[in-house]
């Protein structure tokens, strides 16, 4: 391959290539950097189906980061990649679904919503 884009190198890599079932996910997090990775595993645990949603890959910037000391849960440091993996194998043990290299377009309610956020 000459100069693929990021959708071709994951297709020919097998990444990214599965159909997606017509599922219906409680939470959506579109970006796969540390805030998205973190809501994932947020969601997730709580047992709420998570999808995390990134046209690129996993991670973000913080994947090229060679050490990062002042993180919580850290403290002699780790390198971004390590810091990114970490965080999406916890994502996927509790649960959430990987859609990368996706693109997100929208997003539609179904059905009722209850809890503190429902409007009447």
């Amino acid at each position: 391959m000459r100069n693929p884009s990021n959708s071709q190198l994951a297709r020919a890599a097998g990444l990214g290539t599965a159909a997606v079932s017509a599922k219906t996910f409680d939470v959506a997090v579109v970006g796969a950097g540390p805030a998205g990775l973190a809501a994932s595993v947020y969601g997730a645990s709580e047992g709420l189906a998570t999808a995390v949603i990134d046209g690129l890959g996993v991670g973000g910037q913080i994947g090229t980061t060679s050490r990062i000391e002042n993180y919580l849960g850290f403290p002699v440091g780790v390198s971004g990649e390590e810091f990114a993996e970490r965080s999406l194998l916890q994502a996927l043990r509790f649960g959430a679904t990987l859609l990368v290299p996706r693109t997100a377009t929208g997003l539609r309610g179904h059905g009722r919503r209850t809890g503190p956020a429902a409007r009447p």
